[in-house]
């Protein structure tokens, strides 16, 4: 395992199987483009290509989630959607940089931000949905 690496735990576990596959996917995604970075002969299209894919999921996967939460009627959805909306404006000012080719100088920097986003959003923001989905439980066990 490289230094940049991420492994899933189960601490960033929503309980809820299709985020927390979906969230490993994303972990996967990134750790592909490092690798893809770290290779002396991956082409700029190549890592706009790898940049892409990691971008459509995580926007696909905002969207996921959204529906989630609303069917589960989470009180803080509103909260969720904005810190979403915020990631999803950031990724579009970032996609504008990569896909012309300028402006990125530091693509390891700029996927290890994407990394240590996800897992702090996982844990900040998702982790939530899991207290939510159990709070029933914890209510009958007292």
């Amino acid at each position: 395992m490289t230094s940049t690496e991420l492994e899933w735990s189960d601490k960033f576990s929503t309980d809820v199987a299709s985020i927390d596959r979906q969230h490993q996917e994303l972990l996967y995604l990134s750790q592909n483009l490092l690798e893809e970075l770290s290779s002396e002969t991956t082409t700029l299209e190549e890592k706009q290509a790898f940049f892409t894919n990691l971008v459509d999921h995580a926007l696909a996967h905002f969207d996921y989630e959204e529906r989630i939460m609303q069917n589960i009627c989470y009180p803080n959805l509103s909260q969720h959607k904005r810190e979403h909306d915020e990631l999803r404006n950031e990724i579009a000012e970032i996609g504008k940089n990569v896909m012309s080719g300028e402006g990125v100088d530091d693509w390891k920097g700029l996927v290890s931000l994407v990394q240590v986003w996800l897992l702090r959003h996982i844990v900040s923001s998702d982790i939530p949905i899991r207290e939510y989905i159990h709070r029933d439980q914890d209510d009958e066990t007292k």
